[in-house]
């Protein structure tokens, strides 16, 4: 969707490193939206650059709960433009009684095949939604007694984009534990992110013409912007190092 109408595209994600502004890993994709997309890059990145303390700055097209939580479990920082919530995540023990919420959202726990809500109540899988592509998650009994309402909805479930063949309703919920954690993103790195992953996109596609695929698929896509990021970062390190050292530091 681009200013009210329907653009046939490919959803180009990269990850950038603050530093220099070279694009470390990318990926092509033909999904709609940025959700889930988050945890899947950062782990890419934080393999390619070989560190273990990583902190990955998005926009509110990545504000997906789930998938920071992904990313937190994974040991990466999250920090998503407006993503200040509460959410609870499972624990190796009791973390004491959960009373309230602020912003709570529900997250996926996929190794359990269950959801925990803002409150650390289990939802269990209930059906797949054939009409938004989504699996739904519920627990009637828990919901209507619940004295902290993050939903008014009539139905009382919550829906989880899960692919349809991946959808199962066996679950394991022994021996679970839950705590709630507070996420808040760090308004500074938030502020910085423009300059950061925009910085590339804004030279390719203004300095180096290439703000259009001039092929189709995903496999040539993929190919067409390897080359393309390619060049990207082969001129961004004779900026930064000249091409002398560049050539010195190729033949090492």
């Amino acid at each position: 969707m681009a200013n009210g109408k329907m653009d046939v595209c490919y959803n180009i994600q990269t990850a950038v490193d603050e530093k220099n502004k070279l694009i470390a890993e990318f990926e092509v994709t033909n999904l709609v939206t940025d959700k889930n997309q988050l945890s899947e890059m950062t782990n890419k990145a934080a393999e390619i650059l070989e560190t273990p303390d990583l902190a990955a700055v998005a926009d509110k097209g990545y504000d997906s709960a789930s998938d920071i939580v992904k990313c937190l479990r994974n040991g990466i920082a999250a920090h998503v433009c407006g993503s200040e919530i509460d959410v609870c995540i499972p624990t190796g023990e009791p973390e004491g009684e959960i009373t309230s919420h602020k912003n709570g959202r529900t997250v996926y726990i996929p190794e359990r095949n269950i959801a925990l809500c803002p409150m650390g109540k289990v939802l269990y899988p209930s059906h797949f939604i054939n009409r938004v592509s989504k699996a739904a998650f519920s627990n009637y009994a828990e919901c209507y007694r619940c004295p902290c309402k993050c939903t008014k909805g009539k139905a009382v479930r919550f829906e989880i984009d899960i692919p349809k063949e991946c959808f199962s309703k066996v679950y394991d919920d022994s021996n679970l534990f839950v705590k709630q954690i507070h996420i808040k993103p760090n308004s500074e790195l938030v502020k910085s992110r423009k300059s950061i992953v925009e910085h590339p996109f804004g030279t390719i596609k203004r300095n180096m013409d290439a703000g259009y695929c001039l092929t189709k698929g995903l496999e040539h896509v993929s190919g067409e912007f390897s080359l393309t990021f390619l060049a990207y970062n082969l001129k961004r390190v004779i900026n930064i190092l000249g091409s002398k050292k560049l050539i010195e530091c190729i033949s090492i």
